[in-house]
């Protein structure tokens, strides 16, 4: 999922641009070891696609369906629609490896002198919300996110000096 990744979301953690762009370099030697082993690398990687997943989910406008409105800084990280951003993860990585034959195993398998270019921002965009589409569909969540929409608490949204989100990210990739 790393490779995926446009380098404008990379680049908020710029070690990691020192990662190549030949897989075989970075898995068959020792020299990005400290990086990729880091739980930072994860929790970019998590963040990355819950932030740009939720991009992409549409809940109930008096119009019809929209953007979930406002920053996504105004809402708790224990907001349900934010943990569904991380759960949505899940399918897209099934999707990468079954679907589309992106797995890890096939980086293992490239040539030795293979390069995976930059997605740009714009073909990256258009990978998750093409993809979060999909996964909202077929497992029937629009419903849920309907309701979940229709029926927000106090404790959904961020106070302005609140960590809980920040912390929540946290919790939620170590439980």
């Amino acid at each position: 999922m790393f490779y995926a990744l446009p380098k404008e979301l990379v680049i908020k953690r710029k070690d990691y641009l020192e990662i190549p762009r030949n897989p075989y370099e970075a898995l068959y030697t020792d020299k990005y070891d400290y990086l990729i082993n880091d739980d930072v690398f994860l929790q970019l990687i998590w963040e990355s696609y819950a932030w740009s997943i939720w991009q992409f989910i549409l809940v109930p406008r008096r119009d019809g369906y929209g953007n979930i409105p406002g920053k996504w800084t105004d809402y708790s990280g224990d907001f349900p629609l934010w943990r569904l951003c991380f759960v949505i993860q899940n399918y897209f990585r099934k999707k990468f490896e079954y679907e589309m034959e992106w797995s890890f195993q096939k980086l293992f398998m490239m040539p030795k002198e293979m390069q995976i270019p930059w997605l740009t921002y714009q073909q990256f965009s258009n990978l998750i919300g093409n993809l979060t589409d999909m996964i909202v569909a077929e497992q029937n969540w629009q419903p849920m996110i309907d309701e979940v929409w229709k029926n927000r608490q106090m404790e959904d949204y961020s106070e302005l000096k609140s960590t809980y989100k920040r912390d929540f990210i946290n919790k939620w990739y170590c439980s």
